[in-house]
């Protein structure tokens, strides 16, 4: 009787031992489960949705390289939808002549090689101060692609956006539908001046800057 005392006592300890050396894992499984997954945050896109609503559809040129809007098609018509094999640079190959198609990449031309910057400042430690002045009786609403919303800046009035990572791209419109122009003012070591002024015609309405790595700025 004594024997089998003994024998349950040990089974039993053996059982509640194992059970105690497993406890420990489950938390620490369950926690894991729960640590969230950090992802590598994303490149700024250059051709970002804004651009496709209003107002900026119908009153902003988009970037040179992004699908036109309504607003570049009509200033533009000769931007359209680009041709696939174009793009591809696929040669076709005349018939009874051997297959000798080639592929090779294209990419689009660069804004320095389309047009000559408006103005350059130059970038310290890969930033850079802009301020805005609105010299228009309209309130404007202009936004820094990928770090800030929507402000708005009132007539006559100026903001000076600080510490912006090159390359950038500022947007600007009026609230009153109206036509800017982006005139440099200014230009100083890691600080650029832009007046905001009235346009007249649809065709010179400027509605967004690009400030390169190297400091160059264009107008989009």
């Amino acid at each position: 009787m004594n024997k089998i005392i003994r024998k349950s006592t040990g089974l039993l300890g053996a059982i509640c031992g194992g059970l105690l050396i497993g406890l420990p894992a489950t938390p620490r499984m369950a926690i894991a489960q729960q640590q969230p997954s950090v992802r590598p945050s994303s490149q700024v896109n250059p051709c970002p949705s804004i651009f496709y609503e209003e107002p900026h559809n119908s009153r902003v040129l988009v970037p040179q390289g992004c699908p036109p809007n309504a607003f570049t098609q009509r200033v533009q018509p000769q931007a359209t939808a680009p041709d696939p094999e174009a793009e591809a640079g696929v040669q076709q190959a005349e018939p009874g002549t051997p297959d000798t198609t080639t592929t090779a990449p294209v990419q689009p031309p660069l804004p320095q090689t389309q047009q000559e910057p408006i103005a350059t400042v130059t970038p310290t430690d890969g930033r850079v101060n802009v301020r805005l002045k609105n010299n228009t009786n309209a309130v404007v609403a202009y936004e820094v692609i990928g770090h800030t919303g929507k402000r708005l800046l009132p007539g006559r009035n100026e903001v000076v956006l600080r510490d912006l990572p090159v390359a950038v791209t500022i947007t600007a419109v009026r609230q009153d539908r109206g036509f800017l122009r982006f005139t440099p003012t200014k230009s100083e070591s890691g600080l650029l001046e832009l007046s905001l002024d009235e346009q007249t015609t649809a065709t010179n309405n400027q509605g967004a800057i690009r400030i390169q790595e190297n400091g160059s700025v264009f107008l989009n």
